[in-house]
């Protein structure tokens, strides 16, 4: 199990070390395939529920503009349906994120449903300004309250996704997970959270800065708590 935590460990440092390009992909899906063996058995479970409802959450949104508000696809390819291919690996990848840290600070079935969605809405406090600065994907609705031009609303629906998802894996599976690679899940977060800032756009650092404070300070104040 030390040689599988290994080698998820640095296949997690190299995919960050390449965020920019889609090898990232490939070194998470390498991990995902080691962590399933003896760490996370019914991870492919969980995999595949993530990108069912984040890949039906992409069609539902772009035609109707629920529950994120309305946007479309531009530079981010190849594309299915109108959704980028790329989109419900991500939801994949960044709800496992989640999801590990969540388990690391809650016992609670609710308890970490509702927090691993909150660590996924803090996510994309820096992807969605990184991507709309690259049109990857283009905002239509604008709201009144907005997170540096992103809609209040898409904020609101990658919690619900997120917390459809997470309830779903919780209804159908045991959700065992070793507890060592549970240890793994806040140091990733934040990783991924610091390599969005270093990686982002000039324009939109300051998102990416404010976001990873943020998920800092949660995480650290969760860290703390559990010392106690």
């Amino acid at each position: 199990m030390k040689r599988d935590l290994y080698a998820i460990s640095a296949l997690i440092l190299l995919a960050n070390l390449f965020k920019r390009s889609p090898i990232y992909n490939i070194f998470y899906l390498l991990a995902m395939i080691v962590l399933s063996r003896k760490l996370w058995r019914d991870f492919p479970r969980f995999l595949a529920i993530s990108v069912l409802v984040g890949f039906l959450a992409e069609i539902i949104g772009t035609r109707m503009c629920t529950p994120f508000g309305c946007y479309y696809y531009e530079n981010l390819k190849p594309q299915v349906f109108g959704v980028a291919l790329f989109v419900p690996f991500a939801w994949a990848i960044f709800g496992f994120i989640s999801y590990l840290t969540a388990r690391r600070f809650f016992g609670h079935k609710m308890g970490r449903i509702v927090f691993a969605s909150l660590l996924m809405v803090i996510f994309d406090l820096s992807i969605d300004p990184i991507m709309t600065s690259w049109r990857a994907w283009v905002w239509e609705t604008t709201t009144g309250i907005n997170w540096f031009g992103i809609p209040w609303t898409n904020y609101l629906g990658w919690f619900i996704v997120s917390l459809t998802f997470f309830y779903l894996y919780e209804r159908l599976s045991k959700g065992e997970v070793g507890e060592e690679l549970l240890k793994l899940g806040p140091p990733v977060y934040l990783l991924e959270m610091f390599t969005f800032m270093i990686y982002a756009p000039a324009g939109v650092k300051t998102p990416t800065e404010l976001a990873f404070f943020i998920a800092i300070l949660i995480v650290f104040s969760f860290s703390l708590y559990l010392q106690k």
